[in-house]
């Protein structure tokens, strides 16, 4: 499946550009548990620690929804 191996490859790359910008931002600021970007065209990421994850995906999708993504990557 070469789409699911390109996805994958993306996907790296953008958890490590935004944990790059978290650590970052550490150093140029005070420490904080949750970064968020937004553009001008409105798109919008947020980076935070992975406890944060349960009650965000609950928060944006509710309890009854299916998951997001089925099937997680391994990060190198």
């Amino acid at each position: 499946m070469a789409d699911e191996k390109r996805l994958q490859e993306l996907g790296q790359k953008l958890i490590k550009a935004a944990y790059d910008y978290w650590q970052e931002f550490q150093e140029v600021h005070s420490p904080r548990a949750v970064v968020w970007l937004e553009d001008t065209s409105g798109h919008f990421i947020l980076f935070t620690r992975g406890e944060y994850k349960e009650q965000i995906i609950n928060n944006a999708f509710g309890l009854d929804s299916r998951p997001i993504l089925d099937h997680p990557f391994e990060s190198e």
